[in-house]
Order: C-alpha cells, then structure tokens, then sequence
C-alpha cells in the first residue's frame, strides 16, 4: 500500500475525528479508510486508534504519529512547491470567505484569479460564521474584522475595511437625523450580530487620539448577514452601520444617504487567516499576494 497516501489519510482522519468523514472528503469507502489505518498500524507495530462502532479515540502513540503526519505532508508539498513550474498553480484551493464580502468586494477577484489560472480549481466556502480550519480542511479563511483574536492562527492583513453609518431618506424624514452618536440610543438601529461590536456601535473621535467611544444600540432587527440589513434600511427600518463597499449602489442612487456624526465607525481590516500547524500551499500563497494587490 502507498504509505504516502496512508499518512495523508490519517492526518484527514485525525482532523475531522471521524473514519467516515475522512471517506467522503476522500472519496473513498470507510473500508478502505479502516484497511490503511491497520497498514499503518502494522508498519508503525503501534495501535494508533482506539475504535468502536460509534467513536474513535487516539492513544498516544497515534498523537505522535499525527504529529508526524503534519511534517511529511508539509515537507511533501514544499518540495513538490519548489520543483514544480513557479508559473503555473494547480490543485485545489479551499477558501472560507463571509457572505457579503465575497459577493460585495471578494467575488471578481477570486475570479479573475481563477481565469489567471486554470489549472487551479477554487472551492469557496461562503458563511458568515467563523470556521475550523483544520476540521474543515480550509487552506485559509478570509475575514473583516477589527483584529485576529485567536493567537493559535496566523493572520495576514489584506486591506481596510472602512464602515459607515446610513440610512434611508423615509427613514430620516420621520425619525429625524442624528448628528451625534448619543442620539443613536433612541433611534431604531439595524445590527450585524456576528460583529465585535454588535450591540455595542464602537467609535473614534475625529481627532483619532482618543480611545473608541461604544455606543449601545437597540432595533427591530438583528441578523447575521450584512446583506438583509441593507435592504432593511432601504426599507426605512432603521440605520446601519455597513462596510462602504457593500453599499456602494444604494449610496450612488440615493436609496441610502451616509450620516455624518461627531464620531466616525472604528474601521475593520480584512485578512487572511490559516493555521500555523499546517503548511501553506504556494497557491495559497499566491492568492494571498493577489488579493492584497487587488485590494
């Protein structure tokens, strides 16, 4: 049997905790998944899994073996890096990106990319929650945040993400405009739940030597995508605190107007993010380089 092909096996199989998930990223059956396990196992002369018709766990020795897995795999794909033709990416990339920001600023870029290289194949995992890298099998995940909070990922900044607050015309002809963000707290505010701020509108001062200022904030519709929130305030639900480039229409044909107050959004920056346990493939590299230049 290939032992190559049993160490990516288990590395897959210890990353997503399961012999059938393993097989179905594989594309392969649980019995061929179950028949490399008792290879390696009498190449190693360790049992390396303990296994039942419901669970599996590691022993010790299949934590080291993990361990050992992860360093074969990387050095593989370094070398096959290093040798193969540097104009020319291939396989496969997996990409977690957030909904919005891939349909609003990050779609024609992973495009263009894609059509730059064709032999490479683009897998985009869109969801505003947050991702398991390594239980996913994502190569790398890009999200607009304010900073990376989880020390066990390297982050990469990629660009700014500049957020503002806007609202409809019906909206502000009934409720009044702001021009303090005190008064926030008794307008009808729209809020994205999965921010750090979400209840609590962070800003900063114009002079920008000041700490941010949070503002608490309450209205008639909380949601998980950006998208729902524009249409909502184009509705005249409330105000929004969005990212300029997904709202770059409605503010062009006046659907939404930006509010100035005396304090602006603390912005967000977008980055790419990947697991320092894990090797960076050269054509995530690539994109990363590519998506910055973009931006």
């Amino acid at each position: 049997m290939d032992r190559l092909k049993g160490v990516e096996y288990f590395k897959r199989i210890y990353e997503l905790g399961s012999f059938t998930a393993a097989a179905n990223e594989l594309q392969c059956s649980s019995a061929v998944i179950s028949k490399y396990v008792r290879f390696l196992e009498s190449w190693t002369g360790a049992k390396l899994i303990n296994r039942n018709t419901r669970t599996i766990s590691f022993t010790d020795e299949g934590e080291r073996f993990y361990r050992y897995c992860v360093s074969i795999t990387g050095q593989t794909n370094e070398l096959l890096d290093a040798v193969t033709d540097t104009d020319n990416l291939s396989g496969e990339l997996v990409v977690a990106s957030p909904v919005s920001l891939s349909i609003a600023v990050l779609g024609p870029i992973f495009i263009r990319f894609q059509k730059e290289n064709p032999s490479l194949s683009i897998r985009l995992q869109m969801s505003d929650q947050l991702t398991d890298l390594v239980g996913s099998g994502v190569d790398l995940a890009i999200r607009g945040i304010e900073a990376p909070a989880d020390s066990s990922l390297i982050a990469t900044r990629l660009g700014a993400l500049d957020r503002i607050l806007v609202a409809s015309p019906g909206y502000l002809r009934n409720a009044g405009e702001p021009t303090t963000i005190e008064q926030l707290r008794s307008h009808k505010c729209l809020v994205y739940s999965l921010s750090s701020d979400a209840n609590r509108w962070e800003f900063m001062p114009p002079t920008g030597s000041e700490e941010p200022v949070s503002i608490e904030v309450t209205g008639p519709l909380i949601a998980d995508n950006s998208m729902i929130l524009v249409e909502a305030a184009k509705e005249d639900m409330g105000i929004a605190m969005l990212p300029r480039a997904y709202i770059e229409k409605e503010l062009r044909n006046g659907s939404l107007q930006q509010l100035t107050l005396d304090a602006y959004p603390v912005p967000r920056s977008i980055y790419a993010m990947y697991s320092d346990r894990r090797y960076l493939p050269r054509r995530a590299r690539k994109f990363i380089d590519f998506i910055r230049q973009s931006l």
